[in-house]
């Protein structure tokens, strides 16, 4: 029973499928929650026994499957309102709603863009009981804030009565993916609208998200004041995640060339804010360990309010901490932990999560990344670094080709288990962004870390600000150009379509091989330490 919980297959990696699992099935059908809650309880109360008895692995076994009923009542009872009566199964017009502010989405058209959970409606007669989340615009000099419960006097359109014409777009398909998202409708408030604030959000939020906005225009001024609009509207992109003033076509050639996931502030952008931070702190005395821990501690503070705590980057500072976590405290084989255990945090936050595709692509790819790196630096580069060298030249192309592997190496295993999913959400299997990636990444991180020298330095000293800038407007333009070549590559993308159950199945199988070859590795390590200790003991 033991040999369940070999490295990397952890208890906690079970008690994560089992909970995702869970929760994927309550959003299939809500019909058995009270068998489910009874399941669960029993389950507890056995696992509980049965550790008291000693029987310590047979009840974690019980504990890891009552997690399934667990994730399963657990989301039902988060959206019982919205599985209840769903805010797009309304069919009357909507001319006034309650709604709660859940988060701040940036400024779209000259105005705040928030996300509203809307719990009540009214249509001219009566008040409705139904839920759903909304993207809420609005131009009134009155602000609102994060948290705040409001009545608003004005109409709610639903995506299904806005989206109708298939021939511009495929609109069931985004209203499919929109609801996916609980995302049922959109509402504006203008100038002449009143709206009632029936209780006030928490102070301390809106206190940091009012600083954070400020410092969000110091960047934009920062950035805009020596570079060209379109280089300038990427490096925004970049650096704080604002995409709508990027033109239409540039986005395009980004979505076309499989580079978008740049535009978006993701885990990629809190992993180059990491290294730039540790690279600053390489030059104090300081050991790995505490640096690490240090640039993770300065990364979570200040990114998270800069990108006004965009839903992505929570994900992502959560993933950090965990990895922070087990780098300090457990040095050797806790990232693969560190990644589920932050999945868990992430899902028990937000089930909803688990059908976001942003949330789908960073946990496998970073999965790709600790299960299949470790391989190629076994049996490759491991094998490269001890070759000798005694000349300076040699010493140096073989540190190049080590950190070009490296750095290949991750981009591929990421991308390659990302790949199934993609498929199933895109139909097309786009090769060339194995390839953009790999100059696309590094040309992203330039532009990153160029653009928080320019922005220190226009802080400090604005006319020596123009000459990182011009870094970050080269880069741009590079980029650009790149994602424009790249997206004209025809011959590597395929038109291929996956049912959800293929693509699972594809990844999970992709995994597996993973983990059995790093179930090999560690056994072999184990057993090279075993006869080292022995050869070490007999010299003694």
């Amino acid at each position: 029973m033991k040999n369940i919980f070999i490295y990397p297959l952890t208890y906690i990696i079970y008690i994560t499928l089992f909970f995702a699992v869970g929760i994927s099935l309550a959003f299939i059908n809500q019909t058995f929650i009270y068998i489910s809650l009874t399941l669960a309880f029993t389950l507890i109360i056995i696992s509980v026994i049965l550790a008291l008895k000693k029987y310590y692995y047979l009840s974690l076994i019980i504990l890891i499957l009552s997690s399934l009923f667990i994730g399963y009542s657990y989301t039902i009872t988060r959206y019982y309102n919205i599985f209840k009566n769903p805010l797009n199964t309304f069919d009357k017009p909507i001319k006034a709603y309650n709604a709660k502010i859940l988060s701040y989405d940036g400024v779209v058209g000259f105005r705040d863009r928030y996300i509203a959970y809307v719990d009540k409606v009214y249509d001219g007669t009566n008040w409705y009981h139904y839920a759903g989340n909304i993207r809420l615009y609005n131009s009134s000099l009155k602000p609102i804030y994060i948290n705040d419960e409001i009545t608003v006097s004005s109409k709610l359109n639903l995506y299904k009565n806005i989206l109708t014409n298939n021939d511009i777009y495929d609109s069931k398909t985004i209203i499919k993916v929109l609801s996916e998202r609980m995302l049922y409708g959109a509402a504006s408030i203008y100038p002449y609208n009143n709206f009632v604030v029936q209780k006030e959000g928490f102070s301390i939020i809106n206190y940091i998200n009012a600083y954070a906005l400020k410092i969000r225009n110091i960047i934009k001024k920062s950035l805009g004041e020596n570079i060209d609009a379109i280089p300038y509207s990427i490096a925004q992109g970049i650096m704080i995640g604002d995409k709508n003033i990027i033109p239409y076509h540039i986005r395009k050639y980004f979505i076309d060339s499989g580079i978008s996931h740049i535009l978006s502030i993701s885990g990629l952008h809190i992993s180059m804010i990491l290294s730039i931070l540790y690279l600053i702190l390489s030059f104090f005395p300081i050991n790995f360990y505490k640096r690490i821990l240090i640039s993770a501690i300065i990364t979570v503070i200040i990114y998270p309010p800069i990108t006004l705590f965009s839903v992505s980057i929570i994900r992502a500072s959560i993933m950090a901490v965990c990895f922070t976590i087990s780098y300090y405290f457990d040095r050797n084989r806790n990232s693969i932990n560190a990644l589920f255990l932050s999945a868990l945090i992430i899902l028990l936050f937000n089930p909803n999560s688990i059908k976001d595709i942003s949330f789908q692509f960073s946990f496998l790819a970073t999965l790709g990344i600790i299960l299949y790196y470790p391989i190629i630096n076994f049996y490759v580069i491991k094998n490269i670094k001890n070759i000798n060298t005694n000349n300076k030249l040699l010493e140096i192309t073989k540190s190049i080709i080590i950190k070009s592997l490296s750095f290949l190496s991750i981009n591929i295993f990421a991308l390659i288990i990302v790949l199934p999913l993609s498929i199933y959400h895109f139909s097309i299997l786009n090769l060339t962004s194995i390839i953009a990636n790999i100059f696309a990444v590094p040309l992203s991180f330039i532009i990153l870390s160029s653009s928080i020298i320019t922005i220190v330095s226009y802080i400090i000293f604005s006319p020596i600000s123009v000459y990182p800038a011009l870094t970050v407007e080269f880069c741009s333009a590079l980029l650009i150009d790149l994602s424009k070549n790249f997206s004209n590559i025809s011959f590597l993308k395929y038109d291929v379509k996956l049912n959800l159950y293929q693509a699972l199945f594809i990844t999970f199988i992709i995994a597996l091989i993973g983990i059995i070859i790093r179930i090999k590795i560690n056994k072999i390590n184990a057993n090279s330490k075993t006869d080292n200790n022995q050869i070490i003991f007999k010299q003694k």
